[in-house]
């Protein structure tokens, strides 16, 4: 029942209420249709899960990674053996609701701790909201109150966190994410750039060139003026092609500025 009502909210569109009341009626509906605001925290955190989760398969692929970090294979999740057909097929390397073995195992494998120490109670908490809301529909059991570290939950209740606490949390759950990546790409180039030449910027080494596309050309993003192309041309593939290699090219280019300055040569 719960759940269905979720699909519907009033229309509002009628009466003499004003553009704010109604605006401020529906932000107060969000509320009223529980566990709407659990189930969006609960995306957010299943979002930095699988965000840290596809992160570290990605490095444990790239190419020659192992020559500076041994272990770094073991950041990729493995195939569970024999698994009943209604488990999970694979295993992440550490358990992702448990973000002081997650920091232990990027410690071991890389020499970083991502997760900052302050936050871990709280992101422990939001681990159980997501289990809570997964498997419990939201109702927080007697058996799991205890486990909660950071927040006071009532037992037998249903989660329903006000929009402002889930919008805090999820700019929290961002930002974790945010500064796991830059503490995962600043050990990285710190060691790697540490060992290369002088000059390495002039002919930057393919291990270098990969984590830079790894990590999404750090964000960077290019403005293109160029008129657009014409689907069906005699050439427009030749200029799609085109277009995409001036753009890498540019791209890499504004990277490797950027690691110049930031480890300065």
């Amino acid at each position: 029942m719960q759940a269905e009502q979720l699909l519907h909210f009033p229309d509002m569109g009628g009466g003499n209420m004003s553009a704010d009341q109604r605006r401020e009626a529906l932000e107060r509906m969000v509320s009223v249709h529980r566990p709407l605001t659990a189930l969006v925290l609960f995306l957010n955190i299943a979002a930095l899960e699988d965000f840290i989760r596809d992160l570290g398969a990605r490095l444990a692929d790239v190419p020659s990674l192992e020559a500076n970090f041994p272990e770094v294979s073991e950041l990729r999740p493995t195939l569970r053996r024999n698994p009943q057909p209604y488990a999970r097929q694979d295993r992440d390397p550490a358990p992702l609701s448990d973000w002081a073995e997650v920091n232990k195992l990027y410690r071991r494998v890389l020499g970083v701790e991502p997760i900052a120490s302050v936050e871990i109670a709280k992101l422990h908490d939001l681990a159980l909201v997501r289990h809570t809301v997964a498997h419990h529909a939201a109702l927080v059991r007697p058996i799991d109150e205890p486990r909660f570290q950071y927040w006071e939950v009532q037992p037998n209740s249903l989660l329903n966190p006000p929009t402002n606490f889930v919008r805090e949390m999820s700019a929290l759950l961002y930002r974790t994410g945010r500064d796991f990546e830059v503490a995962v790409a600043n050990r990285l180039f710190s060691v790697i750039l540490g060992k290369a030449p002088p000059k390495w910027f002039e002919k930057p080494p393919t291990l270098v060139v990969a984590l830079i596309e790894l990590f999404n050309w750090f964000g960077k993003l290019l403005t293109d003026n160029a008129p657009p192309l014409i689907p069906g041309s005699h050439d427009y593939e030749e200029q799609v092609r085109s277009r995409a290699a001036s753009s890498r090219s540019r791209l890499l280019e504004l990277c490797l500025e950027e690691l110049k300055a930031q480890y300065a040569v």
